[in-house]
């Protein structure tokens, strides 16, 4: 297992970072770095990151003191290019659950050239669509069903579902961090957030990389 290192910007999203960072840390084997932007937060997140790193060596923090917000167009670049240690990275919201088996998933298809992402399981807040599964698990960290979530995980990886891959890009996603600044990273014309995927997979796509969706990889 190549280590990976998990870029996580984030603004006021204090209870979910906490699910965030707690679900990297028990539903993986390996010890995975973890860089976190706090974006001019007003809600905690910078003290309890310091918390956690006091007992968790693979933390990395990058701190806006603010008060204007950057966004994650930088703050994602910023997290790679001065923080990230290992050769792999993964652009990872802060308000995602990270399913067991998923960093295996990544390792077992990213490649040099190759981006990767993981399917989303989620609640029917967004429009449908044929990259990832519509399931109710709850919607406030209060209100998450966890143990359902996993179960659900479990005996989805477990059927005949008819697909392992597909082509396709959608965050989470993760990238040999040579390929991503190769392209140069995310265009700050379009911070601090606004079409920064559409721009970014556009010029992954002009670069000649593979997209590759894993089915038996969840957030």
């Amino acid at each position: 297992m190549k280590l990976i290192s998990f870029i996580i910007p984030s603004r006021n999203n204090l209870k979910y970072l906490k699910q965030a960072y707690e679900s990297i840390r028990k539903n993986t084997l390996y010890p995975h770095e973890i860089c976190i932007a706090d974006d001019a937060s007003t809600d905690g997140t910078m003290e309890q990151v310091l918390v956690w790193m006091k007992r968790d060596k693979n933390i990395k923090l990058h701190i806006n003191k603010g008060p204007e917000r950057l966004g994650h167009t930088i703050l994602y670049d910023t997290l790679v290019n001065e923080y990230a240690t290992h050769e792999r990275i993964m652009i990872f919201h802060a308000d995602m659950y990270l399913c067991p088996h998923a960093d295996e998933e990544i390792d077992k298809y990213l490649e040099p050239g190759k981006v990767v992402s993981l399917t989303r399981i989620e609640p029917p807040l967004h429009p449908e669509g044929p990259e990832k599964i519509i399931e109710d698990f709850g919607i406030e960290p209060e209100e998450f069903k966890e143990k359902k979530l996993l179960k659900y995980v479990e005996e989805f990886r477990k059927g005949k579902n008819g697909r392992d891959i597909t082509n396709g890009i959608f965050a989470p996603w993760a990238i040999y961090k040579e390929d991503f600044q190769e392209i140069n990273g995310h265009d700050p014309l379009y911070a601090p957030q606004s079409k920064e995927d559409s721009d970014i997979f556009n010029r992954f796509k002009l670069q000649g990389y593979e997209f590759i969706q894993t089915w038996r990889g969840f957030v």
